[in-house]
């Protein structure tokens, strides 16, 4: 058993051939071992108490301050350092080492000392130097020439010959006036020559000639060098290259700054180029156009023909975009088919809108690809400098959002920036964050409300719609009116739609537990819901694992759902209603209208748009259609609900055409569940 454990580790140090040394927190050397004292010329009888020795004893002062900036606050907060480092013994002979440097604390943590522990680092024998010397000089990328004190080359290395084509034998023997052009006079050489006697060196752009008599820039540096006596014995030059260097920074500079497909310039440049340009707009007090271009159709060019046609496309853009911009104009590819122009102007409005104008006109132009010809529907956002913004975030933001805006539009167009569309732009981006975590978080500001629908034979309550509502605490009660488009633009409303269905679940399985009489409950589902690949797999799973019928509901539509995948969409809707689930046409009469709609679609009921009825009371045209729908919707067996009644007037009117089920304010506003419950146990 091991009795005396620090008698032991004293006795390992003693033997360790490191250098080993604890001390003091004011750095005096309180142990040092047997190898460290002979290492340092130290006698071993040197009593550290008696005689004290420093850490600044063992270095010169520019590493005694690295050791105090550096090493030990280091140590303070790491606990240890390593790393290589020079230190000296007593007669001051450099010793090249590797130190760990440890710090011992008290138990409050306090440090109390210090521990170095070096191992020494063989130093580079004359021969090993030579050798090195020996293969530094031939491997370098630096063309080098030795001459006499006459200048009289004696040796010249391998990139010698590979920069100036003079093999060393041709050399060797003559003066470097073998390599000088015509660039430069006899006062250029002897004030060079005069530089060197009196710097010991001279160094810069210097013009020479290769062999093959081609004229090139290098960078020379010629020394002097002298023999232990301090008398001359040979110059030395190394030089480079220019022309090289410069053509391989040209290169990285295109690469860096420049699209490659395009050769416009890319992200980079615009960064280098904005504050320049800005500048000199304030200077010179002009404006700026900062024009964000949006090419148009690219996506869609790629899924339909591939990405090399996609290629072709933004490279025409390219081209038209550049035939238009004069040389003080900066235009960049930032992404895709996306382009921004800066554009530097004192003109007036017109005279911009003008070559604006011309941009877009350019880009509408129709577009061959192959066999191909397209007709792209490019759009323009414009941020004037200093209107709608002074720095270069901000104008580029507000471009942005003016292309936006023409995107909104539809067709090929051009938008100003104004303050109203930024303000917009940045409420929708705030309810689609909102909306985001509002689904994720499950938290209670998203609610199911309930809209009775009625029987107007007899005002009974035939069925209810199923609504979402949204308090959100900062921005308050937000209508559906504005959150539900921002979701349709993005994959949030299938989130969306796909909560209002489980809670919708959830909330019939609660009505059902309490022995309610419930009517057949309507829900809205997105087009783009609908041509999801698992919608109806997911929905009919939905039901099924809340033991919800299918019967017990009817799925309400758009024609939006139609338009672009017909058959697909039909064909789930055949699959929902073999299942016993009921499917609606919404709002019908705002879009196409499409009769063969009625006739292909596995519809139950038909819902009239509430801009028909509006004005029922005072139109005949609307009351002739709702008579020919009424008609229509009989004769095809399907059944017909008219939505947004709000007055008697309007309401007696249907029941005088025989309609079957109406829904709006004059009979119920939209409530919550437990006011819906109420509803459930009787008529309106």
């Amino acid at each position: 058993m091991l009795t005396d454990l620090p008698s032991i580790h004293q006795d390992i140090v003693e033997q360790l051939d490191y250098f080993i040394s604890t001390v003091s927190t004011d750095l005096r050397l309180l142990t040092l071992n047997p190898f460290g004292r002979k290492l340092c010329g130290i006698a071993a009888d040197h009593d550290l108490m008696q005689q004290p020795l420093y850490v600044h004893n063992f270095h010169d002062k520019e590493n005694y301050q690295f050791l105090l900036n550096i090493v030990f606050p280091h140590v303070q907060k790491h606990s240890y350092w390593q790393g290589s480092l020079c230190f000296f013994d007593q007669q001051h002979n450099c010793i090249p080492s590797h130190l760990k440097v440890l710090a011992h604390r008290d138990l409050a943590g306090t440090i109390i000392s210090y521990t170095g522990i070096a191992h020494t680092q063989p130093s580079l024998d004359t021969k090993t130097l030579d050798e090195l010397s020996k293969q530094l000089f031939a491997d370098a990328i630096e063309g080098i020439m030795v001459t006499d004190t006459q200048a009289r080359i004696l040796k010249v290395n391998p990139a010698f010959t590979s920069i100036t084509g003079y093999e060393a034998a041709e050399v060797i023997g003559k003066t470097p006036a073998i390599l000088r052009s015509a660039h430069h006079g006899a006062d250029f050489y002897r004030q060079m020559w005069q530089t060197i006697e009196e710097n010991g060196y001279w160094q810069g752009e210097i013009w020479n000639r290769k062999k093959d008599l081609t004229v090139y820039q290098q960078w020379l540096k010629i020394s002097r060098v002298l023999n232990s006596d301090g008398a001359l014995s040979h110059y030395l030059a190394v030089f480079q290259d220019l022309s090289v260097i410069r053509s391989k920074d040209q290169q990285i500079h295109q690469l860096v700054n420049f699209d490659r497909l395009t050769r416009l310039g890319n992200r980079e440049l615009l960064v280098s180029r904005f504050p320049q340009t800005l500048a000199q707009c304030r200077q010179h007090k002009s404006k700026l156009l900062v024009c964000w271009i949006d090419g148009g159709q690219l996506s869609d060019v790629n899924q339909q023909f591939g990405l090399t046609c996609g290629d072709q496309l933004i490279q025409l853009q390219a081209e038209r975009l550049q035939q238009l911009i004069g040389p003080e104009d900066t235009l960049v590819r930032i992404y895709a088919d996306d382009y921004i122009l800066l554009h530097q102007t004192k003109a007036g409005f017109s005279q911009t809108n003008k070559l604006i104008g011309h941009l877009l006109e350019v880009l509408k132009q129709p577009a061959r690809l192959g066999d191909e010809v397209l007709l792209p529907t490019p759009h323009i956002g414009v941020a004037c400098y200093p209107e709608d913004g002074e720095q270069e975030e901000d104008l580029l933001h507000a471009a942005e959002l003016a292309m936006f805006a023409a995107k909104e539009k539809g067709s090929p167009g051009l938008n100003f920036y104004n303050r109203q569309v930024g303000a917009d732009y940045h409420r929708r981006a705030l309810i689609r964050q909102k909306l985001q975590a509002a689904l994720q978080t499950n938290e209670l500001q998203l609610q199911l409300y309930f809209q009775p629908k009625v029987t107007l034979s007899n005002g009974s309550l035939a069925g209810a719609e199923a609504l979402i509502r949204w308090h959100e605490p900062e921005l308050g009660t937000i209508s559906p009116a504005d959150f539900i488009p921002i979701a349709e633009q993005s994959s949030l409303i299938i989130e969306l739609d796909r909560w209002v269905v489980t809670q919708l679940c959830k909330q019939l399985l609660c009505w059902q537990q309490k022995q309610l009489s419930l009517p057949v409950i309507s829900f809205n589902i997105s087009a783009r819901h609908l041509v999801e690949p698992d919608f109806t797999s997911w929905l009919l799973g939905c039901l099924q694992a809340y033991q919800i019928p299918p019967s017990a509901l009817e799925m309400e539509i758009t024609e939006t759902a139609l338009i672009d995948n017909e058959a697909n969409a039909i064909s789930k809707l055949q699959l929902l209603k073999d299942n016993g689930m009921r499917i609606a046409l919404d709002d019908f009469g705002t879009g196409y209208s499409s009769l063969c709609y009625l006739k292909n679609m596995p519809l139950d009921t038909v819902k009239i748009d509430r801009s028909v009825v509006s004005d029922l009371t005072t139109n005949a045209k609307a009351l002739c259609i709702i008579k020919s729908i009424q008609l229509l919707a009989s004769e095809l067996q399907l059944g017909l609900t008219v939505e947004g009644i709000e007055n008697q007037q309007q309401h007696q009117i249907l029941v005088e055409l025989g309609c079957q089920q109406a829904q709006g304010y004059w009979y119920a506003k939209p409530m919550p569940a437990k006011q819906m419950a109420l509803q459930l146990t009787g008529s309106l």
